[in-house]
């Protein structure tokens, strides 16, 4: 069976596509849920965020549940409101290739409930952390 250079390009191009597409949506579920933790810790509703940063409380839903990614003048809006650095929403995401909803949810809530704690806590939190990881 010979396997034409239109179908080979396909089956490349169809990985490539289903992987960059991977990346995307880890990337939206990732950035959505430091946005929903930052805002959170910033103890807003999603409307009063929305009207801060001039869009619609469902477009923020949308960037908090995954559906949807901000551009980056959006998430520079965002951070400037959330008083996040603008590399937060970006922290660490070019070592995973995909993460869970709940993952993305779990690991912002954590970085946002580190990012309120005292130096001498995080410390405290830090070596808990290491303490979980060796045990499982």
């Amino acid at each position: 069976m010979t396997v034409t250079n239109a179908e080979a390009d396909f089956v490349v191009n169809s990985k490539y596509r289903s992987h960059a597409s991977s990346m995307s949506d880890s990337l939206k579920l990732t950035i959505g849920a430091r946005v929903q933790a930052a805002r959170r810790g910033a103890n807003l509703s999603q409307e009063v965020l929305a009207d801060r940063v001039s869009r619609t409380p469902e477009s923020i839903s949308n960037i908090e549940r995954g559906k949807q990614l901000p551009n980056i003048e959006t998430l520079a809006e965002l951070a400037r409101v959330l008083d996040v650095p603008l590399t937060d929403f970006f922290e660490g995401l070019e070592k995973r290739r995909s993460i869970s909803r709940e993952r993305a949810e779990l690991e912002a809530e954590l970085l946002e409930t580190a990012r309120q704690l005292a130096p001498r806590l995080v410390k405290v939190a830090v070596e808990q952390v290491k303490a979980l990881r060796q045990l499982g």
